[in-house]
């Protein structure tokens, strides 16, 4: 590596090189997965390029199965399965299991997509999920100001239109349901609970597929 592991101050350094002349701050500005590659390392927590934000998806499988399949690349905001995972908001769906967690996912991404589009804060999800007047409300929302006879299905389809733009985007980019998982890396039992990532590559499809 470039500093001594667990140098806070060593890391800020580096971090300040960033948008710099010096090699070191290319290196790291360019991403996790380039300076991976520069240092020689094969173990980088990457999907689609873009580095896994702040949870390990193996504790926490619907963010997990977020980072795996969103089109952006990992990003919990795409679909913040820590609502039911850990906050039991909307539900309650065990982290640590597979069971469910395909299906929450992929919920919470047409939600998102659908809530980003509106115009709102992310945040909003947390007031509509546990409210059965939350999406009505969205609805009228938007009728009032656009003239529309919006439904909260049709809040919902603008989810998954968007979704499927994205899913169309990244097919014609390049991309295949190769990028759609995780890197082996986390295959490794994680403590203290011990729990795998292992979902399959076909699994994993259904999260987007409708």
């Amino acid at each position: 590596g470039m500093i001594p592991w667990g140098d806070g101050q060593a890391a800020i350094d580096l971090l300040s090189k960033v948008g710099e002349y010096a090699p070191e701050g290319k290196i790291i500005g360019n991403g996790a997965l380039f300076t991976g590659d520069a240092l020689g390392v094969d173990r980088v927590p990457v999907v689609k390029k873009q580095a896994l934000p702040a949870y390990d998806p193996r504790t926490c499988k619907g963010v997990g199965v977020t980072y795996a399949t969103t089109p952006m690349g990992a990003d919990h905001t795409a679909g913040y399965g820590v609502t039911a995972n850990i906050l039991s908001v909307g539900g309650t769906i065990d982290p640590h299991k597979n069971e469910g967690n395909i299906e929450l996912s992929q919920g919470l991404q047409i939600a998102t997509a659908a809530v980003d589009a509106a115009g709102l804060c992310l945040f909003v999800a947390f007031a509509v999920l546990d409210n059965e007047d939350g999406l009505p409300t969205i609805a009228q929302m938007l009728n009032a100001r656009y003239g529309l006879n919006l439904t909260p299905d049709d809040i919902l389809e603008l989810g998954k239109s968007i979704l499927r733009n994205e899913k169309e985007f990244n097919k014609k980019a390049g991309f295949t349901e190769i990028d759609d998982q995780l890197p082996e890396m986390f295959n490794e039992p994680v403590p203290p609970h011990n729990v795998p990532w292992d979902f399959t590559i076909e699994d994993l499809q259904k999260t987007l597929n409708f």
